[in-house]
């Protein structure tokens, strides 16, 4: 070690090789927990998540419910525009409960994907205070990281029922 300390320069040399093999260990540390990923963490993260949705969506609190989103969060719903952010979702979402839909039900059919993001493709039905249906439909959605959680990044469902679709209004003809 004194010899080291009278060589600055073989000092330096041998303190950045040292930091030059800690970040190649550090690289195969990351490349292999990224493919030590377990898919089944990443499912049961999601249907807790989906629970504590489903929850919440019952309790009529639409904060809860949008922090299930990532905050650059996109919801794409048939016949509107692009919903985007979470507290423009959260907006939505208060709408949409004060229009009577007071209960969601989700059902994961398939989640694929890695430690960098995650697919959910599932079916949904939703109901009024009764229990009654009020529509049905499938979704998919892209899972990332936010926070520690597996959040909602991108939100696409479209209906099962007929008659959802806006279709503009047929023009009567009169005849004279």
């Amino acid at each position: 070690m004194v010899f080291l300390l009278k060589k600055p320069v073989l000092f330096f040399l041998c303190f950045t090789l040292t930091l030059l093999s800690c970040n190649e260990k550090d690289k195969i540390a990351i490349e292999n927990s990224a493919s030590a990923f377990d898919i089944n963490q990443g499912e049961a993260s999601i249907k807790q998540s989906n629970q504590n949705f489903m929850k919440a969506f019952k309790a009529l609190d639409s904060e809860t419910v949008s922090n299930s989103y990532t905050t650059d969060a996109k919801a794409m719903v048939a016949n509107i525009p692009t919903i985007e952010g979470r507290n423009n979702i959260k907006h939505f979402i208060s709408e949409e409960m004060n229009k009577g839909i007071r209960d969601i039900d989700l059902h994961t059919i398939k989640i694929w994907g890695d430690s960098n993001m995650l697919a959910e493709e599932g079916t949904y039905k939703s109901l009024d205070s009764l229990g009654k249906k009020l529509d049905k439909g499938k979704y998919i959605v892209l899972w990332k990281i936010e926070a520690g959680n597996w959040k909602m990044y991108r939100d696409i469902w479209t209906s099962d029922e007929p008659g959802t679709l806006m279709l503009p209004e047929k023009k009567s003809v009169s005849k004279k």
